[in-house]
């Protein structure tokens, strides 16, 4: 069974991995290799915004460009209106490419459940790094969205081991983003969180992957 991992920074030989580039690194996409591009919200204040929003567009038109992420959110970073309106456009390349989007957010869901409501309707969406807790989990997932989860489950003191414990397998992912933890390991934490065998962590995660993207 394969191993999936739906939220990479760094460079993975797995057949099922989603790695994550900004528009700046364009270039690094390979044809072999599934990819999400995106304007991150940390960086909305640092780039040229239309220059790059345009990129985005033009790399959506590729079959291995899977989505547009990670776009989102963020109460910790400046400028959070034009975080917000960077997210709308951005949503709104997806509907045109009909592609999902991946979220990254933090300290935002209210905002982000509001947007849902009134403005994504049918973009598929994944909340990378989920960090809520199990009513927001719960709210999320009314509107669809998958819940990928990472290192936070080795976090004792963090929500997301209890929320992952008791949502749907059919609306989880699991990443590895930034750290260096390995794939395998997160789905083993994933497994024994769950009291399951990996193999069932596995096989619910790839059909996921099926499912959402239409590889089938």
């Amino acid at each position: 069974m394969q191993f999936v991992n739906i939220h990479t920074h760094k460079e993975s030989k797995l057949r099922f991995a989603l790695t994550n580039i900004f528009p700046e690194d364009a270039q690094k996409i390979e044809e072999n290799k599934y990819y999400s591009i995106g304007i991150h919200p940390w960086e909305v204040t640092n780039v040229d915004i239309d220059k790059q929003l345009n990129i985005v567009k033009e790399l959506a038109e590729k079959k291995n460009v899977l989505a547009i992420g990670e776009i989102g959110l963020d109460k910790y970073r400046e400028n959070f209106d034009l975080q917000k309106k960077v997210f709308l456009k951005q949503v709104q390349i997806a509907k045109e490419y009909n592609k999902p989007i991946i979220v990254h957010c933090v300290k935002a869901y209210s905002e982000l459940l509001e947007i849902l409501k009134t403005k994504i309707q049918k973009v598929p969406v994944i909340i990378h790094r989920y960090s809520g807790n199990k009513t927001i989990a719960d709210e999320l997932i009314k509107f669809g969205c998958f819940l990928s989860f990472g290192h936070e489950l080795f976090n004792e003191k963090s929500k997301a081991p209890r929320v992952f414990k008791k949502i749907p397998l059919e609306n989880i992912f699991l990443e590895t983003d930034d750290s260096e933890i390995d794939i395998k390991e997160i789905y083993q934490k994933a497994s024994n969180i769950r009291a399951v065998d990996i193999e069932e962590v596995q096989s619910a995660v790839f059909l996921n992957f099926i499912k959402f993207f239409n590889l089938l």
